[in-house]
């Protein structure tokens, strides 16, 4: 129910090694285009197949109340996905121990952790983490209008097939007036329009299929990569609001392979949604600049 596997094809995997990651707040993306590039020169593959899952954590506990990161990150280990987009993530805060949740699960999955903090709270930040296994550069955080809480948006851009791939992790807000969750969206749109590289938007966007929310991402070229179906609650799920959401660009395209909604043995609220993508370098133009790879 996870990864693809075998996958002969599967984009390469940079050095796992892991450190501390700086996260510098953003207005917009140009920070991104001043990170130098990757080494043209190797023989890179011309197709390669991407596993990814997007998963609301519930600050590591269960339905329950009761704390279960370490069981999370070995149900994240199994997936074996090279992109994991997670929401609800602590660092540091008194209600999960005060650890740094998003170190704690790169331990366990030999995967490079990033954070973007959307609050301060109970003596830590609340936020949105990511992991990945392929060579990345330094992740930035968006930050989005605020909703009935503070929101960011986490950016992270990754070397796939000798160029950059844009992942974006998101959590919009959460009432039943849209208003906020479609102006995060707006903001965050806005943004992206002005880059032309392909770009991968996941996350829990708590809005369905053909809302308004959804639509304007549909209006700016993305497309859908995962399989309908409600992803809320994990036992009785009712509600199809975490989504991946794909867009082709200079560079690379994107293809939906298809992917499943797991249940993640109920370990949060959310179930999880795994997609595979074929990701084949395109001759419309270039995202990579020639230089030194990604750290």
């Amino acid at each position: 129910m996870g990864s693809c596997a075998p996958r002969t094809n599967a984009c390469s995997r940079g050095d796992q090694r892991r450190g501390p990651w700086s996260l510098a707040w953003a207005v917009g993306l140009a920070c991104l285009a001043s990170c130098v590039g990757v080494d043209r020169g190797a023989e890179v593959p011309e197709t390669c197949e991407l596993s990814l899952v997007t998963w609301n954590l519930l600050h590591g506990a269960n339905e329950q109340g009761a704390l279960n990161l370490e069981a999370k990150g070995r149900y994240l280990r199994g997936l074996q996905a090279d992109l994991t987009f997670l929401q609800e993530i602590d660092r540091g805060c008194r209600r999960t121990g005060a650890v740094d949740q998003m170190q704690v699960l790169g331990a366990i999955t030999q995967q490079r952790p990033a954070f973007a903090s959307f609050m301060d709270y109970q003596g830590g930040e609340y936020g949105l983490g990511m992991l990945t296994g392929l060579p990345a550069f330094e992740p930035l955080a968006l930050r989005l209008p605020d909703g009935d809480e503070p929101r960011a948006a986490l950016l992270w851009e990754v070397e796939v097939e000798g160029e950059r791939l844009l992942c974006v992790n998101v959590h919009f807000n959460w009432v039943e007036d849209d208003g906020a969750r479609f102006a995060q969206a707006t903001a965050l749109l806005a943004v992206l329009a002005t880059r032309g590289g392909a770009c991968i938007v996941a996350g829990d966007f708590n809005d369905r299929p053909g809302s308004r929310t959804l639509a304007a991402f549909q209006a700016a070229g993305f497309r859908h990569a995962d399989p309908h179906g409600p992803t809320w609650n994990a036992r009785e799920p009712s509600k199809d609001i975490d989504h991946v959401l794909i867009r082709s660009g200079a560079g690379l395209a994107l293809e939906s392979l298809g992917g499943a909604i797991l249940d993640g043995d109920l370990l949060s609220d959310h179930r999880a949604v795994n997609v595979r993508l074929r990701v084949r370098r395109s001759t419309g133009g270039s995202s990579s600049v020639d230089g030194r790879r990604p750290p």
